[in-house]
């Protein structure tokens, strides 16, 4: 890349000055023109001195372009260039919406070259309370929204427009992770009971035995059903980015896997498949027609909100502790080890691309096992 360079002379009211402009040609990706000033005083040939350091300082990749941007500015440059091509449709909403909501409006209208560490620094603190909702915020969303403007700042340092990122050093809150809730034995068989009959109770039998994501559960198709052989393949998931439901990959490579079911599992799902086929003949066209397992009685495939607002209100129903559907896997998880299954195909089945994630997240033991344990330790110990 070559850098152009002129002097003009300048008249001043104390004198004369050189105003110097370099400029590179456009950006091939933004299309801007990357061009910087500086007015100098002194003589012709000291200007010209400046002007070749300033275009050799170009064409190294040193010299700041666009010196005005704010901060809004190049938060949409950054999003068009480096996240738009490269992330899913649910990472691009979620980013959207924290730049939307507590970026763009404390700090958009800020030059980038003016966003100094102390200001991050305060924007951060602030975010404890949400600037929307007037509601405390949790240390991993503040983390979560920090990163947003740090991957933007990052990248600001390399395209030249400042030498140093002002994330950097920066303190963030501290936060204890809210632990999953786990419910004992006869729990899971009062949540089984309690969703008997209703919208859930598929669902809840199909998460127990298979411990699958939100989305994974509801993007399942009939055809991912092997009925002979009592697997089923997950694959796909559905999630809602902007009110449309949307598919996607599964969220690692390990989360493409083939699952053995329970024959009772199997059963149920023929049962329900029945009566899809009997709800579409009595209702017609009123009837909407979709190869999703997880579907209303009308056909129309459950939204992932949805699913959990069932899920509270049956929590509530059974007079049980109130917990995410997300805990629903951890439960799963911990139903695998309480009955002995090796921690490896634990992994396999729950789509753990890490062996740590399953030991490190799903070590959450039903308190029956936990005493078990505690038993068998005390038989060992004071039999000696």
């Amino acid at each position: 890349m070559m850098a152009t360079g002129n002097i003009q002379k300048r008249k001043r009211k104390n004198g004369y000055a050189w105003e110097i402009t370099v400029e590179t040609p456009p950006d091939p990706v933004t299309k801007k023109r990357n061009r910087t000033s500086k007015t100098v005083r002194g003589t012709k040939k000291e200007a010209e001195q400046i002007m070749r350091q300033m275009i050799a300082d170009a064409e190294k990749g040193y010299h700041v372009t666009n010196t005005k941007i704010t901060v809004v500015e190049w938060v949409q440059t950054w999003l068009e260039v480096y996240i738009i091509p490269n992330v899913s449709p649910t990472t691009l909403s979620r980013y959207e919406g924290m730049i939307k909501r507590y970026i763009n409006p404390l700090l958009g209208n800020i030059q980038v070259q003016q966003l100094s560490t102390l200001a991050v620094q305060s924007w951060v603190n602030g975010l404890k309370v949400s600037p929307v909702s007037g509601k405390e915020m949790s240390a991993a969303t503040v983390k979560h929204v920090y990163h947003v403007l740090k991957g933007a700042m990052d990248k600001a340092v390399l395209a030249g427009i400042i030498s140093r990122s002002p994330c950097q050093g920066i303190m963030l809150p501290k936060g204890n992770k809210k632990p999953a809730i786990v419910y004992t034995e006869e729990q899971i068989k009062q949540l089984i009971a309690s969703a008997k009959d209703t919208e859930m109770e598929l669902i809840i039998d199909m998460e127990l035995c298979m411990g699958l994501r939100r989305g994974e559960l509801l993007g399942l198709q009939w055809d991912d059903v092997d009925w002979e052989a009592h697997k089923i393949h997950v694959h796909r998931n559905r999630v809602v980015v902007n009110g449309k439901s949307l598919l996607k990959d599964p969220k690692t490579a390990a989360g493409n896997r083939t699952l053995d079911v329970p024959a009772q599992l199997i059963q149920k799902l023929k049962a329900h498949r029945a009566q899809c086929m009997e709800n579409q003949l009595r209702m017609g066209a009123a009837y909407t027609v979709t190869n999703y397992i997880i579907v209303h009685p009308d056909g129309k495939p459950i939204y992932p909100e949805y699913v959990s607002q069932l899920l509270t209100k049956l929590q509530t129903k059974a007079n049980l502790p109130q917990c995410r559907f997300h805990d629903l896997r951890h439960l799963c998880a911990s139903i695998m080890l309480k009955q002995g299954i090796n921690v490896k195909v634990a992994q396999e089945r729950l789509g753990h691309a890490d062996i740590s994630t399953t030991l490190n997240i799903y070590s959450h033991v039903l308190p029956s096992s936990a005493k078990e344990a505690a038993d068998k330790i005390g038989e060992l110990v004071y039999a000696m």
